[in-house]
């Protein structure tokens, strides 16, 4: 059997673009909040504290899941984290807990803006303001259970484009799948499991890999005949 090393090459990374689906999750979790990473705080109304204004801590958490530490972004203002571990439903749904329409919105809001709040607190604290926005209100920080006291903030400013992008835009080069922890009495977190480039980035790949194989052919040594 003769012996191809660019076959194998190929089907070595065909098989890698088909590990992107989240992994098989276990029911329950222990999760704990174990700090803030990076965000800023602001003046919001939430409905945790429905009688005024508060500074609130709004970006991206450091979260232990099991033992196991995971940068996590908090999608229920409803209800305070923990610092102590506790029980979590586990899911890689989010329609587990959203609506059709608001798992669209967040998963378009992940696609464009997501990888903008690593090591941006500004961006973190947006991120953050406009995925509550978009899973629990109206779309509006002016307005209803998730507002900001103050409009012209550059967090609040920047939350607000986020969120017309993800309610009228298209999705971004980047599809991201979830792990989403629930907890009727705690905050609710959001975790990216992986990201998944979208079908035209793995029609450029599979296009390469073609060609370098078809340059591998032209290139291979006649076989010596003994």
């Amino acid at each position: 059997m003769k012996y191809r090393p660019h076959s194998l090459f190929t089907l070595t990374l065909l098989a890698s673009l088909t590990l992107v689906s989240a992994p098989s999750l276990a029911q329950t979790a222990l999760v704990a909040e174990t700090g803030t990473a990076s965000g800023q705080t602001l003046n919001l109304q939430l409905p945790v504290y429905p009688s005024g204004a508060q500074n609130y801590f709004t970006g991206a958490q450091n979260i232990t899941v099991d033992g196991t530490s995971f940068l996590a972004f908090c999608i229920d203002p409803f209800q305070y984290s923990s610092g102590s571990p506790s029980q979590y439903n586990v899911s890689s749904s989010l329609t587990s807990l959203l609506s059709a329409t608001q798992a669209a919105d967040v998963s378009r809001l992940y696609s464009q803006s997501y990888a903008s709040t690593t090591g941006n607190a500004l961006n973190s604290a947006a991120f953050q303001l406009a995925l509550w926005e978009l899973a629990n209100d109206n779309g509006d920080l002016s307005s209803g259970s998730v507002r900001a006291t103050n409009l012209s903030n550059g967090a609040v400013t920047a939350a607000g484009s986020m969120i017309n992008n993800a309610r009228n835009g298209v999705a971004g080069s980047t599809q991201y799948t979830f792990n989403l922890y629930t907890n009727p009495a705690r905050q609710d977190f959001l975790v990216t499991v992986s990201a998944v480039p979208e079908p035209e980035s793995y029609a450029m790949l599979l296009a390469g890999l073609g060609l370098m194989g078809a340059v591998v052919r032209r290139r291979k040594p006649s076989c010596a005949t003994l």
